[in-house]
């Protein structure tokens, strides 16, 4: 082997090692967890553990802290079914005016972002603690396959939202072209 080849092997093998130092596995960055269920792949941090059953469609729940030492929540709806991603969005949010999120408001709503591979709704609003305590925010977001029409969602929910953690979840969004099926 010569000098420059055991160069180049050495940059090689410490770039690769760099970049194993920086995955909290499968892809996602260092102190995240990348967790793919059904249709919908999304990073969520190392330290959270699975949170409490939800209704359909949320079928994957995620918390910073077990039971009511939670402050924060991730819900995922991994097979939404099929829909465009404004459509899938209408949907859920219909469902959390009527039916469960107490002085329910959107605060702010994304046009669907359209990369090709993702199409991507944002809708950040806020509701009332069921507890009568502090106002809670949240950001939804609903992702379909443009070639697909297969949707998933995404919800955090908090008494704060940090922005990395947002961004994180926003960035990890993506839908998986798998067998699941949809929920009723």
């Amino acid at each position: 082997m010569t000098s420059y080849s055991r160069t180049v092997a050495a940059v090689v093998a410490l770039t690769l090692a760099a970049l194993a130092g920086c995955s909290g596995g499968s892809g996602a960055p260092a102190g995240w967890t990348r967790v793919q269920d059904g249709w919908l792949q999304v990073d969520v941090p190392d330290d959270w553990s699975d949170g409490a059953s939800l209704d359909a469609p949320w079928t994957l729940s995620r918390q910073d802290a077990e039971g009511d030492d939670a402050t924060m929540q991730l819900a995922g709806a991994p097979t939404l079914g099929y829909y465009r991603a404004d459509e899938g969005r209408g949907t859920l949010l219909a469902s959390m005016q009527v039916g469960g999120y107490p002085d329910f408001a959107v605060v702010d709503q994304s046009d669907p972002v359209d990369t090709g591979e993702l199409e991507l709704t944002r809708t950040d609003f806020t509701y009332a603690a069921q507890d009568g305590g502090d106002t809670l925010h949240g950001v939804l977001w609903v992702g379909s396959a443009p070639d697909t029409g297969k949707a998933v969602a995404v919800q955090l929910t908090g008494t704060d939202l940090p922005t990395d953690v947002v961004e994180q979840v926003q960035d990890s969004i993506a839908v998986l072209d798998t067998e699941a099926t949809p929920a009723p």
